[in-house]
């Protein structure tokens, strides 16, 4: 029993060390955008192609997750997914064009496509259900400490040295958690019957890449662009098939069938919103620290780094989701409003403090929201729980950053002013719909009915 306890938490761990490596890469570029797009002569709207091919790729690989973990073991998908992340920060370090920056990504985003719903599986498994809150509350604080601290040390990293050199400074511990996965890794998932669908995977890639592809056009050539209305066309039909055909499937590549459960079909539109902001909040508050309040790359970054807290999975097994995501929910709009006041004369550490209430809120919401989405199903459909959940997080991601920049670009080149003041009523704008969206979330919580009851536990 104490062995078994003992590779439990080195599987705890590898897959928590693994979240945070993947977390971590995916925002560790935002900071040298600005350096970047100088490097390789591409404007703002293309350097985003960083961010949303990561995530796009992500989107495309989620979905396969309930069947990889039934057709291959949990080790040797962690190692798997360690090696992408290992391949893709070479290849990013050495790319000599903007395209093969974007291919190192690619690959990275493939182990992040099957790490992030497996490491929510595990975590499920490995503890019992009365410590579930607890388990997503540790990955979350995981999560939450790459997004708030990758872009300050990105920033410093690149005051100091160049953009190149992030990718060789987060080269050195993938190695280490590589080698921790192959010698601490144990298999904990056990196997269904499972069968891959080519064409599912196909209307997949399609149905999200073209509708992503369409939005992020507008900022370029307007709404009503042909290069905007077919890819989301084509986006939308492929999404809808991909669905239709899920219901018809004897094993589906993704069970939608969980959405007719009504808290957690909920529970995922209030994770969509939470992502949509996160990303957004991000991406923006740096670039405006920048171009407009003209602090250097470090604290561009560094106001990001306080807010993130290790309460809300303790707070939820006390609590439950409902009053959690409530008051998590009313800190993201306190500080969506309260950024709405910042001005082009004011402080960079306004935005620090205003930002501190957006991770607290942030902490306070995410990971109850993934636990009551978690118990509200049965234990066998726990792996496409987590594939759904991990796909609305990613897909909340990206289209949120891109809608939210596409409102500062259209801003920015539309008003008849300096690139700074169109910047500033852009980002004004964008931060006005993400305090609308932080409310509508709030109000959705109100419908929240929570599981009562306990399942059978298990042994950590």
């Amino acid at each position: 029993m104490v062995g078994g306890k003992l590779e439990s938490k080195g599987v705890v761990v590898v897959v928590l060390s693994a979240a945070f490596l993947f977390a971590f890469s995916q925002f560790l570029l935002i900071t040298a955008y600005p350096t970047i797009m100088n490097e390789f002569d591409v404007n703002a709207t293309q350097v985003q192609w960083l961010t949303t091919a990561f995530l796009l790729t992500t989107i495309v690989f989620i979905p396969m997750t309930g069947y990889l973990s039934n057709a291959f073991s949990s080790k040797n998908l962690v190692v798997f997914s360690l090696s992408c992340l290992l391949v893709g920060t070479v290849i990013g370090g050495l790319a000599p064009s903007f395209g093969i920056l974007i291919l190192s990504r690619v690959v990275q985003a493939i182990g992040a496509g099957i790490i992030l719903p497996l490491v929510q599986t595990i975590l499920l498994t490995v503890f019992p259900y009365e410590r579930r809150g607890f388990a997503m509350g540790l990955l979350g604080a995981v999560v939450n400490v790459a997004p708030a601290s990758a872009p300050s040390i990105s920033g410093m990293i690149i005051d100091i040295f160049n953009w190149r050199s992030l990718h060789w400074v987060l080269l050195p511990i993938v190695i280490v958690t590589l080698v921790l996965a192959i010698f601490m890794m144990r298999n904990v998932l056990e196997k269904q019957q499972a069968k891959l669908d080519p064409f599912s995977i196909t209307l997949s890639a399609i149905g999200f890449s073209f509708f992503i592809f369409g939005l992020s056009n507008i900022s370029v050539t307007g709404f009503l662009d042909t290069l905007v209305i077919v890819p989301i066309l084509i986006g939308v039909l492929s999404l809808f098939a991909f669905i239709r055909r899920q219901f018809f499937l004897p094993l589906p590549v993704l069970n939608i069938r969980l959405f007719r459960n009504a808290t957690f079909r909920l529970a995922i539109i209030l994770i969509f919103i939470n992502m949509m902001l996160l990303l957004s909040a991000e991406t923006i508050l740096p670039m405006f620290a920048q171009d407009v309040l003209k602090t250097s790359a470090f604290l561009s970054g560094f106001i990001l780094v306080p807010g993130t807290i290790l309460l809300s999975g303790n707070l939820y097994d006390r609590y439950g989701g409902k009053r959690i995501a409530s008051v998590g929910f009313t800190f993201t709009a306190t500080s969506l409003v309260l950024l709405n006041t910042v001005s082009m004369e004011h402080s960079p550490y306004w935005i620090m403090a205003h930002f501190c209430l957006f991770m607290i809120g942030f902490g306070l919401t995410l990971m109850p929201l993934v636990t009551v989405s978690m118990n509200a199903l049965d234990d066998q459909d726990i792996s496409h729980g987590s594939a759904i959940v991990n796909t609305a997080r990613q897909f909340g991601m990206t289209f949120g950053i891109i809608v939210l920049s596409t409102i500062i670009s259209i801003t920015t080149s539309i008003r008849e002013t300096s690139y700074e003041v169109g910047t500033y009523w852009g980002t004004t704008y964008a931060l006005i719909v993400m305090a609308v969206l932080s409310l509508i979330g709030l109000t959705l919580t109100t419908f929240i009915r929570e599981r009562k009851g306990s399942k059978p536990t298990r042994e950590m």
